[in-house]
Order: structure tokens, then sequence, then C-alpha cells
């Protein structure tokens, strides 16, 4: 199977088979995460692979009670690191420099000032898992897997159910096993709508 072919294939998927997942799939999900790019190459994302019920029934309570997580023989936790505090780097710190021109100085200074930084970290790192965890559901589809992101989530809580040290934070689940469902047909955008050529509303001639 093609990337391409991946990409088509894949469906959000919220009801499992019982049939695990070998251990050689798993372990090249992680490679394929382990291989994905990063901010800088920060590499500040972490994958936790969740296989014990108890675990997974408690991440499910805290993803809004969404009690169809438990049916994947695999949750994967979505984690990222926390530990980079903006409001601690000099000014020609790179981050600080990306920062200010990608979202402004004067926003930069007003978050600088927000008292509860784990929370604002938890925000400024909120898409740190999500590229190598793309790979993880990308490689699940060639290997015949399914799977459902999954951001309705008390992270604070997943976080203490995994026993995570305080600068990691679980910020997503992503359920992975056999699909025992037939997910219906996606309506999408055309290409038209989600692209442009040079600049705002010009299409390819």
């Amino acid at each position: 199977m093609t990337v391409f072919e991946a990409i088509k294939t894949r469906r959000s998927v919220r009801k499992f088979k019982s049939t695990p997942i070998p251990d050689d799939v798993i372990d090249e999900m992680l490679e394929t995460a382990r291989l994905a790019p990063s901010g800088g190459n920060a590499q500040n994302h972490a994958f936790g692979v969740i296989r014990d019920n108890s675990l997974k029934t408690q991440l499910a309570k805290a993803a809004g009670d969404q009690m169809w997580i438990v049916s994947a023989p695999v949750v994967m936790a979505c984690c990222g690191d926390i530990s980079w505090d903006i409001v601690n780097q000099p000014d020609d710190d790179f981050g600080v420099v990306v920062n200010n021109s990608r979202f402004g100085v004067g926003f930069v200074k007003s978050m600088n000032k927000y008292p509860d930084r784990r929370a604002l970290m938890k925000l400024w790192n909120n898409g740190a898992p999500v590229l190598a965890g793309e790979h993880i559901a990308l490689t699940a589809v060639s290997h015949g897997l399914s799977s459902c992101w999954i951001g309705y989530l008390d992270v604070d809580k997943a976080s203490e159910i995994l026993n995570l040290p305080k600068h990691m934070v679980c910020l997503y689940l992503l359920p992975l096993g056999y699909a025992d469902e037939i997910p219906g047909e996606r309506e999408l955008k055309s290409i038209e709508d989600i692209s442009f050529y040079d600049t705002w509303g010009k299409n390819r001639k």
C-alpha cells in the first residue's frame, strides 16, 4: 500500500474487534513516529502504548465517558513535553524569535504574564504529538488497522492516570485496532475549495 492509498483509505473508527495488534506492527508504528518531523527538531513528543483494560477504562472516562475507546486493543497516549517555557528564555532564543514572528511581540508578552504556566505550556505545545501521531495512524492503515483521534480529553486527569512526570502531558488519545464497523463516506471540500495558486482567489489555469 502506498502512502497515498493509506491516506485515501483512512477513516475514523469507533468500534473495534478484540483481535490483538502484533508487537512488530506496534514497533513499526513507533518507528514511524520516531522518524516524524518536529519544530526545531525538538522531538518533544512521546507515545504510550496502552493495552491494560483498567487503564483504557480510566482514560475513556477522562475522555468525556467515551467508553467505546475501551474496545480498541491498543490506545496510544499522545504526549507532549511542556518543560520549555518561553518566559524563561532570552530575547535572542530561536524559539522566542520564531514565536514573536508568528504571533507578534505583544501577544507573546501578554502570554508571558499569564500566571498558570502549566496551562499555557499545554496550549503552546498542543500540536507537539500531532505529526508523529498521524504517522502512527497512517502506518496503522497500511496494516489493515483503523484509528480515531481523541481531543476531547481531560489532559491533566489522563496524565495522572498514566503516571506521567510533571514535564509531560497526555494531549490526545489514539485508539487503534481492526475495525468492527464500516464507516460511511465523508463529505469533503473540493481541491479548489482548499487551495490557491500564488495569491488568494487564484486557481490553476
